[in-house]
């Protein structure tokens, strides 16, 4: 296969009256927008060769751009450039002059700042300063009597969309055609998507065989193209390594199945995620790159162990953990355990307090009665219960996919690795400790966290409020304790922990009950009134 800059030779002595503009035109248009240029009147049109500031030396791709007739000495005007930490803006666009009274509109993607890997993101949840600027941008230069075709890669296709469907509709009539190249569609909570319907009949997307970036917030294009790529998995991207075949771009019927299953988890993901969580998840990720001075993409991925500290510090403090842990519970079991919560056993354990207790209570029984084996059983039935779904999850996808085990060999990987980790457990008895000690001790945390969290909101001090303030105390304690001690203190830990549970597991149910019944609940809440303290009273 050819490359783009191959393409560019071959067509070096072809203007655009000669050859008329293409979709690989239209590819190597967008790239040249990387670049930067030098134009005292952006409104005055200047030949590539005179205004592009990058040395051509040792680049391939714009040595050859530089050197051909079809693109060095293609006019440009109102190159547009911003970049601004304060407003979070990176933004750049540029008009090429093809032929007579029609004009190619090309917007920068995403370069290498901080500044504008985070307006990627921010797209989430909000409308960026970049968009804003694309509306300007257009509205500012297409003339009424012209005619226009706009397009960009990543962030620039985005862009390019974006812009084409908020100018006004004068404006808007001008535009011939739309290419967005491997660039994320509009972000429904936030844009209003059904004005891409007055776009779609005239726009190409041009997407990678292995495609991430492009498959995010997408839209439904008849005219979408996939394209293979000189370089393998995420690195597919770069529009440069995009191959071309006589002429045309080489295309294929299908993505690459591994790329697929990660959009799915990645589309689930966004899915189950509020803008709101998205943007506290953002703000925490890249504070911490900027408070360590980190002003391009390539810096903040330099972590040492007190940059990974501050990330996951600022990721708590910021209450995003629910959003992080999303990630590995799509990529696992995919919507499934959102269906679950959605379901009707769901409603009844969240709204009664029953069921918890009579869980602690069974488990702790099985605890304190069987002190030298309840740890294993109750580890082995839990890692069992996660290898046996995997397993079933696995052939219900591979049974949809006919058997394809191409198109779903990351799934497969995925159960092998638990499967194999799961014997691994079960033979070495120090393996299944360690594993269970860090499963035991995690969920006991997590009930901890809950508790203190349940703490912190109980405006009153009744039972549940002195009784969520323990449990946040104890469960702490305890699973700290399974974490960091020896397996010799196994036994009298699950004695401990085991009449723990017992006692919480109890109180629920009778907690439960009064508040179910509400006969005792009027009681309660009368008996509640007068041991309140004053402040609290009075407050009411």
């Amino acid at each position: 296969m050819s490359s783009l800059t191959e393409y560019i030779r071959w067509y070096a002595d072809f203007s655009f009256y000669d050859k008329p503009f293409n979709e690989i035109d239209n590819l190597i248009l967008s790239t040249l927008t990387y670049y930067h240029y030098e134009m005292k009147d952006s409104s005055r049109p200047l030949s590539l060769r005179r205004c592009v500031t990058d040395s051509v030396e040792n680049d391939s791709f714009l040595s050859a751009v530089y050197h051909s007739r079809r693109f060095g000495t293609l006019m440009i005007s109102d190159f547009t450039e911003i970049f601004s930490r304060d407003t979070g803006t990176q933004f750049a666009a540029m008009k090429f002059h093809l032929y007579d009274q029609v004009y190619y509109i090309a917007f920068r993607g995403t370069d290498n700042s901080l500044v504008g890997w985070k307006e990627d993101f921010v797209m989430s949840y909000r409308i960026t300063e970049a968009q804003h600027s694309a509306v300007k941008y257009l509205e500012r230069v297409i003339e009424d009597d012209k005619e226009y075709l706009v397009g960009g890669h990543s962030k620039g296709g985005n862009l390019a969309l974006y812009g084409a469907c908020y100018i006004s509709e004068q404006k808007r009539s001008r535009i011939k055609h739309i290419y967005n190249n491997d660039g994320p569609g509009l972000c429904p909570e936030v844009s209003d998507v059904t004005l891409v319907d007055q776009v779609k009949d005239r726009m190409t997307v041009i997407l990678p065989r292995y495609c991430i970036f492009g498959k995010i917030f997408a839209h439904d294009i008849p005219d979408t193209r996939i394209v293979t790529s000189s370089y393998s998995h995420i690195n597919e991207h770069d529009l440069v390594s995009w191959e071309v075949n006589c002429g045309a771009l080489n295309t294929v019927d299908e993505f690459d199945p591994s790329s697929e299953w990660i959009n799915s988890v990645a589309e689930k993901w966004i899915k189950d995620v509020s803008p709101p969580e998205r943007e506290k998840l953002v703000s925490s990720v890249f504070a911490t790159a900027e408070a360590r001075g980190a002003t391009t993409y390539t810096e903040a991925m330099q972590l040492d162990v007190d940059g990974v500290e501050d990330l996951i510090k600022n990721v708590v403090e910021s209450d995003s953990l629910r959003a992080v842990a999303k990630i590995p519970e799509k990529a696992l079991f995919g919507d499934f355990i959102e269906r679950l919560k959605s379901g009707k056993l769901a409603r009844f354990i969240n709204a009664n307090q029953l069921i918890e207790g009579i869980t602690f209570t069974v488990l702790g029984l099985l605890m304190a009665i069987f002190t030298d084996n309840a740890f294993h059983i109750i580890i082995t039935v839990l890692l069992g219960a996660i290898v046996l779904f995997q397993l079933v999850y696995t052939i219900k996808k591979l049974k949809q996919s006919r058997w394809n085990f191409s198109k779903e060999r990351t799934r497969v990987y995925i159960f092998l690795v638990i499967a194999v980790l799961f014997i691994i457990i079960l033979v070495k008895s120090q393996a299944m400790f360690i594993v269970g000690s860090a499963i035991a001790g995690g969920w006991l945390l997590v009930v901890a966290y809950m508790s203190f969290l349940a703490f912190r909101q109980r405006k009153q001090r009744d039972f549940a409020y002195w009784k969520n303030f323990a449990k946040s105390i104890l469960y702490t304690g305890c699973g700290v304790f399974i974490i960091l001690a020896p397996a010799e203190t196994l036994q009298w830990f699950m004695l401990v922990l085991g009449g723990l549970m017992v006692i919480d597991g109890i109180s629920a149910i009778i907690y439960s009950v009064i508040e179910a019944n509400d006969k005792y609940s009027e009681k309660y809440n009368n008996l509640k009134e007068k041991v309140k303290p004053k402040r609290f009273r009075d407050e009411k």
